[in-house]
């Protein structure tokens, strides 16, 4: 293995720990609230989506299995947090958006996230959160960014 590729795979280690890290600090600050993280992250995935988007589209959007996505939307639509429409091209088919309460649920989830997000902020200079914000703008390149094929690697 080359010094390069050595070195690349150490920055990729790391990162990859280091939102990983943030990732599990974020769910734990979400997992204050009352609704389990898959539900909530359904409801994500929705307002996502625009807020009206039939299931078997969601389910391929967020790479869920359609048995898991089925459970958790019966739930979802129990607990008046999402609303069921017949599709106006196709009245076989049905689409899902958040319903008030469920946009409320949302909403409520993320301000526990964010508001301990902005708390941890403040504790930064503000030369410290301009390199985090500029940092945060590559990390959505990167999540963008298609893998190349091993063979165009070589």
């Amino acid at each position: 293995m080359k010094e390069t590729d050595f070195t690349a795979t150490l920055e990729a280690t790391r990162l990859r720990g280091q939102l990983m890290s943030m990732v599990r600090r974020l769910r734990r600050q979400g997992s204050l609230d009352v609704l389990p993280f898959g539900l909530l992250a359904v409801l994500g995935a929705i307002d996502r989506a625009g807020g009206d988007i039939t299931p078997t589209e969601l389910a391929r959007r967020e790479n869920l299995r359609s048995s898991n996505l089925a459970s958790a939307l019966r739930e979802l639509d129990a607990s008046g947090l999402i609303r069921r429409t017949q599709d106006p091209d196709d009245g076989r088919r049905v689409r899902v958006g958040l319903s008030e309460a469920g946009e409320a649920a949302l909403r409520r989830n993320r301000q526990l996230r964010d508001g301990w997000l902005q708390q941890a902020l403040q504790g930064l200079s503000a030369e410290e959160r301009g390199i985090l914000l500029r940092a945060g703008e590559l990390l959505e390149r990167l999540a963008a960014s298609e893998p190349t094929s091993t063979k165009e690697q070589a």
